[in-house]
């Protein structure tokens, strides 16, 4: 990621990690099964915290999130803290280097709806452009230019599907309204 002049990064069922709020983070990881240490949550909590600072950097890479609105109404722990994270999303989507996008449930079925998936674009030659797909069955890096090239035609259809960003973020403004 540190490397990467561009993220392209799609979730189906939660809030991307470099967009989360650090008690959105920690719920998340407090649901893995088997359960973390309360040393080793922390650890993750506070290296997906550190992970985010990327995005606050100048020569930091684009990030371009599409989520499923599904993601967005999953109650990861509370009210409270669904409200802070819709809020989080909407201010990071008004951000110059950050594109945010909400896949409406009105949408329908699309072709990402059982995967999650981020495509990592960098700038070095010695370096190849690759897809990172994660899941139950673990996580898979992909750098084939026919995977590339399949991600990048989904990710641009999740895209055109998805509202645009200033329909998106109303659409977070009424959602976290919904968790007052």
């Amino acid at each position: 990621e540190a490397e990467a002049v561009s993220i392209d990064d799609y979730q189906s069922g939660a809030v991307p990690g470099l967009l989360q709020t650090e008690e959105y983070a920690r719920a998340m990881l407090r649901a893995q099964v088997p359960p973390f240490s309360t040393q080793e949550l922390e650890q993750r909590v506070q290296a997906r915290l550190t992970r985010q600072t990327l995005l606050e950097q100048s020569d930091g890479p684009h990030y371009h999130a599409i989520l499923d609105e599904a993601a967005l109404h999953r109650g990861v722990g509370g009210p409270d803290v669904m409200r802070a994270q819709v809020q989080r999303l909407s201010e990071s989507a008004q951000l110059p280097k950050l594109t945010v996008q909400v896949i409406p449930f009105e949408a329908g079925a699309h072709p990402a709806m059982e995967s999650n998936f981020s495509i990592l674009d960098f700038e070095q030659s010695l370096v190849s452009d690759i897809v990172y797909v994660e899941g139950l069955v673990g996580n898979i890096y992909l750098e084939r230019p026919t995977d590339l090239e399949r991600y990048r035609k989904i990710f641009s259809h999740l895209s055109t599907t998805a509202l645009n960003t200033p329909d998106s973020i109303s659409l977070l403004t009424r959602i976290s309204a919904s968790y007052a």
